[in-house]
C-alpha cells in the first residue's frame, strides 16, 4: 500500500494543474471501501484557494464521508473574493467574515486556525480538509495528525511543498 501511495504522489507531482489531495491519501481512502464514513469540518482559506476547483473538492470530500462543517474565510468585501458568493451559496458554506488588518495581514488565518482548534477539542470530527495554498498552515495540519486526526489538504499544484508534505 506505501508503494502505491508513493507512485500516486509522484503521479501528482507530474501533473502541475492538479489539485494536491491530504498525503495523496484521498484515492487510497475510497479505495479502502470505508465501513464508516468520516465527519469532516471543511475549511477554506478563501484567499488563497481556487473557487474553479470547489467542485472537484466537494466531490472528493463526499467519497469520504459528510462535510458537517463548511467554512470558507476571507474579507468578503474584497474584490478578489467576488467569485465565491455564488459558490457559497450553492453548496451551503457558511462564510466566516474577516476584516484585513493590513494589507499583507494573515487575520482570515488566523481565524481559521482558531476556528480548527475549536472543533478538534469540540471532539465532533474524524478529520479536516483544507483548501488552501498557503504554508501558514503547515504546523495546523502538524497539530491536528498528532491528535490522530485525518487531514486533507487541497490546493494549488504550486503550493509550498511544506504545506503538501504535511498533509
Amino acid at each position: 500500500r506505501k508503494r502505491r501511495d508513493h507512485d500516486e504522489t509522484r503521479a501528482a507531482r507530474s501533473d502541475p494543474g492538479r489539485l494536491r489531495c491530504g498525503c495523496y491519501a484521498v484515492a487510497a481512502a475510497k479505495g479502502n471501501a470505508m465501513k464508516n464514513s468520516l465527519r469532516i469540518a471543511l475549511l477554506i482559506d478563501a484567499d488563497n484557494a481556487s473557487v474553479s476547483t470547489l467542485d472537484y473538492v466537494l466531490g472528493e470530500i463526499a467519497d469520504l464521508g459528510m462535510a458537517n462543517v463548511r467554512r470558507a474565510y476571507g474579507d468578503w468585501g474584497s474584490p478578489h473574493l467576488r467569485g465565491w458568493r455564488e459558490a457559497l451559496l450553492a453548496n451551503a458554506i457558511q462564510p466566516v467574515q474577516q476584516i484585513a488588518y493590513t494589507s499583507k495581514g494573515n487575520a482570515s488565518d488566523m481565524a481559521m486556525v482558531i476556528e480548527a482548534m475549536d472543533l478538534l477539542h469540540a471532539g465532533a470530527f474524524d478529520a479536516f480538509a483544507l483548501m488552501s495554498s498557503d504554508s501558514d498552515f503547515t504546523p495546523l495540519v502538524m497539530r491536528l495528525r498528532s491528535a490522530n486526526m485525518h487531514v486533507y489538504g487541497f490546493g494549488k499544484s504550486q503550493a509550498p511543498a511544506a504545506f503538501q508534505r504535511a498533509c
